[in-house]
């Protein structure tokens, strides 16, 4: 069986701003030009957090004076809807339908777009060897075994009911043969454990992105969806360290590591 025991995660869309657009409204509205009202410089994330908040108050060209305190003092007041206006959009792939299970129950501020299992063939699919499993890998341990049969197992299922079902479905049945294909994948996905392998398209704004981090960072949170979380925050950190920097990593006595905000519930 071919196993995937790490994700892949890629940072594909990031938030931008028309600065000619902000130049405009900062002269319609008579108020100081760029320079002296948006402090954040070429941190757009911070930008759009600083620009929104200080629309807030129409303290533009007023108030603290640096980028840090400013952002620092939206976290610690907890100001969180600033940093809903900021998206982040990743394409995450190597993960198992387990984890996904668990990802898409964050929804508000997340947009999801996911590997059909309707539609795409999953019998030459991967599967994720959950990070329990993989650390008896190689250790003579009998779980790696048992492991790889259940997935074997699961395998050959899914594609024998994929040929007899598309030997017993008569063809009149459906308008075409792509609705049949997918009759059958949508059947046979039925006997496909949760640790498949998928692919998955995330969206969310930053609010969101730190309440995942900080719940799925956590020590109670499943290993593998844990992973996940810390590389994610690893790749926001360096893209914008002043909505990100404050989450602290820990290495845990069994090996793995959490990450711990300093602002909460922001």
């Amino acid at each position: 069986m071919t196993h995937v025991v790490k994700p892949n995660v890629y940072l594909v869309s990031r938030p931008a701003v028309d600065w000619e657009q902000i130049a405009a409204l900062l002269n319609d509205e008579n108020v100081p030009p760029i320079p002296e009202s948006i402090r954040a410089g070429g941190d757009e994330s911070a930008a759009i957090v600083e620009i929104s908040a200080r629309l807030c108050y129409m303290s533009f060209g007023r108030g603290r004076k640096y980028i840090e305190d400013f952002v620092e003092n939206l976290l610690t007041k907890g100001d969180g809807s600033v940093f809903e206006h900021v998206n982040y959009g990743f394409v995450i792939t190597g993960v198992s339908r387990s984890l996904t299970h668990e990802l898409v129950r964050h929804r508000a501020g997340f947009a999801f777009s996911q590997r059909s299992q309707r539609f795409v063939d999953e019998s030459e699919g991967l599967y994720v060897m959950p990070p329990a499993i993989a650390r008896e890998a190689g250790t003579g341990s009998h779980v790696e075994s048992i492991f790889e049969n259940a997935l074997k197992k699961a395998t050959d299922s899914y594609s024998e009911l994929v040929s007899a079902l598309e030997e017993s479905l008569p063809e009149e049945m459906f308008d075409s043969k792509w609705d049949r294909r997918k009759a059958v994948r949508q059947a046979a996905r039925s006997v496909l454990p949760n640790a498949t392998e998928t692919k998955i398209f995330v969206t969310a704004n930053v609010r969101a992105w730190r309440h995942f981090i900080e719940m799925r960072g956590a020590a109670y949170a499943d290993w593998e969806i844990r992973q996940l979380a810390l590389m994610i925050l690893e790749i926001l950190n360096r893209e914008t360290p002043l909505l990100f920097g404050d989450f602290e990593v820990e290495s845990l006595p069994d090996g793995t590591q959490i990450a711990a905000p300093k602002y909460r519930k922001v």
